[in-house]
């Protein structure tokens, strides 16, 4: 059995850091927790929980499942949502799953009373585990509860502020074949429609095997675009590595617009301009969704949640 300090080995982190990790605590380096996810995930860690009073028939836990790619971005999802459950007498368990089979494995694993309800985020889940969850930017059936970021919406808006500044021809990256890049790759259809611009296929490439490859795919299709927008922050960090190599500048070359904004949209050179992902709005959406499933009240209509434009430097005015 995987133990606690198997992953605080393999992350090189102390048992204390993934302990504060998997309860989402604040005072973590953004790169020790990240380690830590990682860890969890290639050793499929799965904390000891003792089970509750059958009295009471609550854990007083919260399940927290997803998917590979979301380290990143969970690094600041996670804290604000462990303070949230922290607020409801609530801890919180985290594990990773990327197919329905795993959703399956894990559902399983946290049956039998171990939580009194589960967060996914990402992923397909399975209809067997409907009953218990909450999906974030999933997809869903019509019986799910369900709170998401509005990606069409999101993808939309970046379009538009692109054109507005000169950008006529305009490519992105897309996450892999998930809901969220579905909803963003729809999004920047219609927004194409709309602006009278042909989509120019070429221009659209995923990240289903990595970030670097898709870039490389787009930059050698010989299709000229002025600016890309891609789903996270850390693919704009492989886009502007990638195009430095090709000798093309950030942004006076090629422009880059995110739809996340964490902490290393900041830190990049040139810093970037994003649609915001809306955290704290996200988390207190779930959290009263979550208070009506805990209280037995009936689901709030399904919540899309938009981001905001965040202006830095890293889209030039080509007007």
């Amino acid at each position: 059995m995987v133990t606690i300090t198997d992953v605080s080995r393999l992350a090189n982190v102390s048992k204390a850091t993934v302990s504060r990790v998997m309860s989402g605590s604040r005072g973590v380096k953004q790169e020790s927790r990240e380690a830590v996810l990682r860890a969890v995930e290639e050793l499929n860690y799965r904390p000891n929980i003792m089970a509750q009073s059958l009295a009471t028939q609550k854990s007083d836990y919260i399940g927290v499942v997803l998917t590979s790619s979301d380290t990143g971005q969970v690094s600041t999802f996670l804290p604000l949502l462990c303070s949230a459950l922290k607020q409801r007498d609530k801890r919180m368990l985290v594990s990773f799953a990327d197919t329905p089979d795993e959703y399956h494995r894990v559902m399983e694993s946290w049956g039998h009373g171990q939580c009194d309800a589960i967060i996914t985020f990402g992923g397909d889940i399975p209809a067997s585990a409907l009953d218990k969850t909450i999906a974030v930017d999933s997809y869903v059936h019509d019986n799910c509860r369900s709170i998401s970021y509005d990606y069409r919406f999101a993808c939309e808006s970046a379009c538009r502020y692109l054109s507005s500044q000169g950008h006529a021809s305009v490519a992105i990256l897309l996450d892999g074949q998930n809901y969220a890049s579905q909803q963003v790759l729809e999004g920047y259809k219609i927004a194409m429609q709309n602006m009278s611009i042909p989509i120019n296929r070429q221009l659209i490439v995923s990240a289903d095997e990595s970030a670097e490859l898709a870039m490389l795919n787009l930059l050698n299709s010989y299709s000229s675009f002025t600016s890309l927008i891609v789903m996270k922050d850390s693919h704009a960090a492989v886009a502007m590595k990638l195009l430095q190599d090709f000798n093309l500048s950030t942004p006076q070359d090629v422009s880059i617009l995110s739809l996340e904004d964490s902490s290393l949209a900041k830190q990049l050179t040139p810093a970037l301009t994003c649609i915001s992902y809306p955290s704290e709005r996200l988390v207190a959406a779930l959290m009263k969704e979550l208070d009506n499933f805990l209280e037995r009240h009936p689901s709030e209509n399904k919540s899309s949640i938009q981001g905001n434009l965040v202006v830095r430097d890293s889209v030039v005015n080509r007007n």
